[in-house]
């Protein structure tokens, strides 16, 4: 497991497994952002991980989808794709 899928985790709310839901959320979130772009990891990388993560955790397709319009606008125009 790469290190920075841990930091991805903390992303999300630990209840409803929503993105950013809170301001600390957001924080971790973009010191993630700093740390992918650092170590050169692009979003095909991050949007595979962020699927698995949600899905591991018993989140449906729809749920997933929801999260990834949250996930994508924040982190997809600054990585590498």
């Amino acid at each position: 497991m790469t290190a920075w899928r841990g930091d991805l985790a903390a992303c999300f709310d630990n209840l409803d497994r929503l993105f950013v839901s809170h301001a600390m959320d957001e924080d971790r979130a973009f010191a993630l952002l700093a740390r992918l772009r650092a170590e050169g990891v692009g979003w095909r990388e991050l949007d595979a991980a962020v699927r698995d993560l949600l899905t591991e955790d018993g989140c449906t397709v729809q749920h997933i989808e929801l999260q990834m319009r949250h996930v994508e606008p924040r982190f997809r125009p600054w990585l590498a794709p």
